[in-house]
């Protein structure tokens, strides 16, 4: 009888710990896809100063010329901003005479098919991307892989690393004047 006690008691404790590891990963999950619907919110209204803010001090925005490209400074890439010159994006596009600003873009940022995986302290949040950019009456798509490396902070997160591999990549296709 004692070690059927313990059994059970030892049962509803597993029990208890895997319902906390479970919520704690679905909590993970919701506070990550509330973060990527924000970024992506802050993008289609066009407040890339507050985008640049989602970013750590060493955060940084990467495009590859491939989806295969390991190497961010070795090889040419479609974009590689750190948070200062992510900082200068922004004001040339809040600029009243910015070129790609006028007329000012619309663009909707589709972001599905979320995956929250934990690499030591950092979160890595993978997604796909579907962004329709509408700017003098032409109406342009770009679509990719994202891969967000972010810090846990107080509040929510910080980018450390924002990737974004495009099927377009390697092929013909607009500039990008608004980041993705």
């Amino acid at each position: 009888l004692h070690l059927s006690l313990r059994r059970q008691r030892q049962m509803c404790i597993r029990d208890r710990d895997e319902r906390r590891s479970m919520n704690a990963e679905v909590l993970l999950q919701n506070s990550v896809q509330a973060f990527l619907m924000h970024e992506a919110d802050l993008l289609d209204r066009g407040l890339f100063g507050e985008w640049v803010d989602l970013f750590d001090e060493n955060g940084v925005y990467w495009v590859p010329s491939s989806p295969s490209q390991e190497d961010m400074r070795g090889q040419v890439s479609i974009i590689l901003e750190d948070k200062e010159l992510l900082k200068l994006r922004a004001v040339r596009l809040a600029h009243p005479n910015a070129h790609a600003s006028i007329p000012r873009p619309s663009t909707v940022h589709l972001v599905a098919n979320i995956s929250v995986t934990l690499e030591g302290e950092d979160v890595i949040a993978r997604s796909n991307l579907i962004m329709t950019i509408f700017r003098n009456d032409k109406e342009n798509q770009l679509s990719g892989r994202v891969t967000h490396k972010l810090r846990r902070v107080l509040n929510g997160f910080r980018i450390q690393l924002k990737r974004e591999d495009m099927i377009q990549a390697g092929g013909t296709f607009s500039a990008i004047t608004v980041p993705l």
